[in-house]
């Protein structure tokens, strides 16, 4: 079995591409497993177990060859080159977790027997398969309804199930070395509490300000002996300096610039914590086993792209416009995380206490604390360390959590482990909902969808009867094409009349993309059969909803609770065994 893994992203999506090739390596134990990596991040890449080749697209090639007037033969020339030399023969599976056009054609240009994620077809249609792919495109474009992480969903691209080991990297002895060096050199007393710091990020508005930094580094060492690591690429060096600058000499070493990713990995690998944005380097702490406290800002949201593994601890921003979908000229997130609620949770991480749910304080009131772990079923999960009431917010996160399994993965799906383990998060992490969480507002939108979607599985049904008399009756067939497209107008006023259904919509018109030309009857089964789909969808979030109403019971509302669930019973049993029917569906 000849496997390529496409990941032309950077050092953060790299190494949270290893739980992929851990699994390839057990599903396929006699396969043969090569990533395809852009030459800029090779070192990195070349820190990945489980693989037997490491492939660098030549992107700096490229890129030169396409900055010179009258560049682009060179470059398709090469690029035909590189393929040639790479893949002479198509490999039996690749698997595409590069989300842009790029990624699509190479998988495609492979030449592969089967591909994953996302690839154009002949017609330069860009596609998504299986499900899951199609699942991780839309949530990019509806990130408040996605509860898995980027991790997860990489495996669920590849059609791998999660493992729940987290993330990997393989650090060379020669570094180990160099790091333990290092170490020694510094001549720190056998107490002293080796803490990282990581100021940088991809973009400035994800940037903790430096000073926070420096006095959280100040708030430490009045509490115990620590000396501070601060590390960043050469660009973000400013950062690093201004941090120096406030830090006494003899507790800071400065390593801006001077770090390969394989001494850095060394390096993260002996502290005992690093306090980082989100970052690439917080996913090479995880994956060394150092525990962190990450601080997600602006359009860092820390269900997509948290620390994997148990224990670490993510702050963000109890702010209504966060994440922001653009960038901020005055970003409030960067002031309401204060170096008082870092320390809080980075003393109790360095004195190695226990990550229990705490009520709500002063230092608490303004920021949202997580603690990462892993669910039942191998899926990572960020569990709140502020017990307040249940949001709205993070009511549906829970809805699509219980949802979304069910519908991609139907029978496969094991909803009743994820149920016993979400009873126990709901009664231990958060206090009961002050008002309606969300229920109302899901069961019009459901029942909207259900009664829309059956319209149209029905038009589509009378258009395959139509078909076969075509010649006869054209204008009828035309007819009930013309109340498809009404009814899809339909399904769309309803993602934007209920934001949180969108994601289900989106889902919907994505999987929809793949079913055009072709003779009308075919089309029409297959359109017939997505439109049960999404009606069978909306049956089962409405029993999802109708049990997290049991759940739910809070005191004081109890009646209202129980009457709304009691309220969903009619319709299940109008529907038959929904149960059964439901857990033989899924996308594919």
């Amino acid at each position: 079995m000849d496997i390529a893994v496409i990941n032309l992203m950077r050092l953060g999506d790299l190494v949270q591409t290893t739980p992929v090739l851990r699994c390839l390596r057990t599903q396929y134990p006699g396969g043969r497993v090569t990533l395809v990596a852009k030459d800029l991040f090779q070192e990195t890449a070349r820190l990945l177990p489980w693989l037997d080749r490491v492939v660098l697209f030549p992107s700096i090639t490229l890129a030169t060859r396409l900055g010179q007037e009258e560049g682009w033969p060179e470059a398709v020339q090469a690029l035909r080159e590189w393929l040639r030399e790479t893949f002479p023969h198509p490999p039996d599976l690749v698997i595409n977790l590069t989300p842009n056009l790029l990624g699509g054609i190479l998988a495609y240009a492979t030449g592969a027997r089967e591909i994953r994620g996302m690839a154009v077809d002949q017609t330069w249609e860009l596609g998504t398969r299986p499900a899951w792919a199609s699942y991780a495109l839309i949530v990019s474009k509806a990130r408040q309804a996605n509860p898995f992480n980027l991790v997860d969903l990489f495996l669920r691209e590849a059609g791998l199930a999660p493992d729940g080991r987290g993330v990997e990297v393989t650090v060379p002895r020669e570094a180990e070395v160099e790091a333990d060096n290092l170490i020694k050199n510094l001549g720190l007393p056998a107490n002293t509490a080796l803490i990282g710091l990581f100021p940088g990020a991809s973009r400035p508005e994800r940037c903790w300000p430096a000073d926070r930094f420096a006095q959280t580094a100040h708030l430490l060492l009045e509490r115990r002996p620590c000396h501070f690591l601060i590390f960043g690429s050469g660009r973000a060096a400013p950062l690093g300096e201004a941090i120096s600058r406030q830090v006494p000499v003899s507790a800071a070493s400065y390593f801006f610039g001077r770090t390969t990713p394989a001494g850095l990995a060394a390096c993260l690998k002996r502290l005992d914590l690093l306090i980082t944005n989100d970052t690439g380097p917080m996913h090479l702490a995880a994956a060394v086993g150092t525990r962190t406290v990450a601080l997600f800002l602006a359009s860092a949201r820390v269900q997509d792209t948290g620390p994997t593994g148990r224990g670490h601890v993510i702050l963000e921003p109890r702010l209504d416009c966060h994440p922001c979908l653009f960038p901020c000229p005055q970003p409030r997130c960067h002031q309401v995380i204060t170096p008082e609620a870092v320390v809080h949770w980075a003393a109790l991480l360095l004195d190695k206490g226990n990550l229990k749910p705490v009520d709500e304080v002063e230092v608490h009131r303004l920021i949202r604390a997580y603690v990462s772990t892993i669910d039942p079923l191998g899926y990572h999960a960020y569990l709140p360390l502020v017990r307040r009431p249940l949001s709205c917010r993070d009511f549906w996160l829970w809805m699509h959590r219980r949802l979304w399994g069910q519908i991609l993965d139907g029978s496969t799906f094991s909803s009743a482990t994820l149920t016993d383990w979400l009873n126990d998060v709901l009664g231990s992490y958060y206090l009961p909902p002050l008002d309606d969480p969300g229920f109302a507002t899901g069961e019009l939108g459901f029942l909207h969808l259900c009664q829309i979607a059956s319209r149209g599985e029905q038009l589509a049904e009378e258009i395959m009867q139509w078909a076969s008399k075509c010649q006869q009756f054209p204008v009828r067939v035309w007819q009930k094409m013309e109340a498809l497209g009404a009814v899809d107008q339909d399904l769309r006023r309803i993602g934007v009349s209920f934001p949180e259904l969108s994601a289900l919509m989106e889902f919907f018109f994505q999987e929809q993309r793949a079913k055009h030309g072709g003779e009308i009857t075919p089309l029409a089964q297959e359109l017939q059969m997505a439109y049960a789909l999404l009606r069978h969808s909306g049956e089962l979030a409405l029993e999802r909803l109708a049990n997290l109403k049991m759940i739910l019971n809070p005191p004081g509302r109890s009646g209202e609770y129980m009457e709304m669930a009691q309220t969903m019973q009619p319709l299940f049993a109008k529907k038959g065994a929904l149960s059964r029917e439901s857990e033989e569906l899924s996308c594919r």
